[in-house]
């Protein structure tokens, strides 16, 4: 288990805010190169649309985590509410209204992966292969050491109980 601690996230800007890179692998790939697996980020949208970066041989999950989020995609329209995940072909044209805080999962084509999230009250998750576990707003415990607000754990093969009340999202690949 690694700790991905918010002081150690990347920030960069976008053209509808700033995009706060929380984990990426291989851990040496880069995001302005598109020679990732799996990257997973957190973006503020300020701006009345927001265009999206097109990702052609990714595929991607996408939920609000504080308000709002009207998305579109291939031409379809969708409301989401926080913590309500979609997923759509980075291939795509998508544009999103609503100021808000979104949480992604980018992947490359050919590979698995899911993202969801809960609301847990003390919770146990083993994962298969690879796991980040990110914890927006709560004030949990990981084996018994703190579990920030905005921070997240990387996993691979373990199981772990994490301890307290309040919402994360898992990746899982």
């Amino acid at each position: 288990m690694k700790f991905l601690k918010k002081e150690e996230f990347k920030d960069s800007k976008w053209s509808a805010g700033v995009t706060t890179e929380v984990f990426i692998y291989p851990e040496n790939a880069s995001v302005g190169e598109k020679n990732f697996d799996f990257r997973i980020s957190s973006a503020t949208c300020n701006e009345k649309v927001s265009n999206y970066t097109p990702y052609k041989g990714f595929n991607r999950y996408i939920t609000p985590i504080d308000n709002v989020m009207n998305i579109e995609t291939a031409g379809e329209k969708f409301k989401l509410n926080p913590f309500e995940v979609l997923f759509f072909n980075g291939d795509d044209d998508t544009k999103s209204s609503g100021d808000v805080r979104d949480f992604n999962l980018i992947y490359k084509k050919g590979l698995e992966a899911k993202m969801y999230a809960l609301n847990i009250n003390n919770f146990e998750f083993t994962t298969r292969a690879r796991a980040v576990i990110f914890n927006y707003d709560a004030n949990l415990k990981v084996d018994e050491k703190a579990f920030e607000k905005f921070s997240a754990i990387y996993l691979e093969g373990e199981k772990v109980e994490i301890k307290g009340i309040g919402k994360i999202i898992i990746c899982e690949f």
